[in-house]
């Protein structure tokens, strides 16, 4: 009975380890709301079931008038799965559509598309 209980164990172990070493960083909230119509945000924020790490993470805006000039991305201080970048300049009304690329502490890649719009 002593090795069944050992194999089991062992068994359990191995298969926990694989789930946990499967996760990546999934979006899980953003604000301004996927689809969400908004009045002129100043940031775009990023919230993903794990940490994220910010060097190795991007965010790029495009919206009627191209390309949207983004501050650097950095993460909330008392929540690395939450992902902040500045909006540089007021936004005019239109739909943008926001491309991430997220990086998470552990190493693996997630990507995602999204659109908001901001109202006149």
């Amino acid at each position: 009975m002593t090795r069944i209980f050992v194999k089991f164990v062992a068994a359990l172990t191995f298969a926990c380890a694989s789930t946990a070493a499967f996760a990546h960083a999934q979006l899980e909230k953003a604000t301004p709301a996927v689809g969400g119509t908004v009045a002129g945000p100043s940031e775009i924020r990023l919230e993903f079931s794990e940490g994220v790490e910010p060097k190795f993470s991007k965010v790029s805006v495009a919206g009627p008038a191209g390309a949207v000039l983004l501050g650097a991305a950095k993460t909330e201080p008392s929540n690395q799965a939450v992902l902040i970048v500045p909006i540089s300049k007021p936004l005019s009304a239109g739909v943008y559509k926001v491309h991430w690329q997220a990086v998470s502490v552990d190493t693996h890649h997630t990507q995602g598309t999204f659109e908001f719009t901001v109202k006149p």
